[in-house]
């Protein structure tokens, strides 16, 4: 109760394992799946390594992930 804050967004390991996370992987897969059935030419517009990066967040990623089809 008085451990302070953890500054990750991971899914732990063993028993911290994050109890949502079976759900939250389900969630993307039938998501992306869907997406990349309703349009099957989807695809980035610009280079892979043209893409911003955000570092120094909490959650690391990309600030936009532009694509066409």
């Amino acid at each position: 109760v008085h451990r302070g804050n953890r500054h990750h967004v991971a899914f732990g390991y063993g028993v911290h394992q994050c109890l949502g996370q079976n759900l939250a992987r389900a969630e993307l897969e039938i998501a992306f799946s869907t997406l990349f059935r309703r349009i099957p030419t989807l695809r980035v517009a610009v280079p892979v390594d043209d893409l911003p990066y955000k570092h120094g967040n909490l959650a690391y990623g990309i600030h936009e992930l532009p694509v066409t089809w």
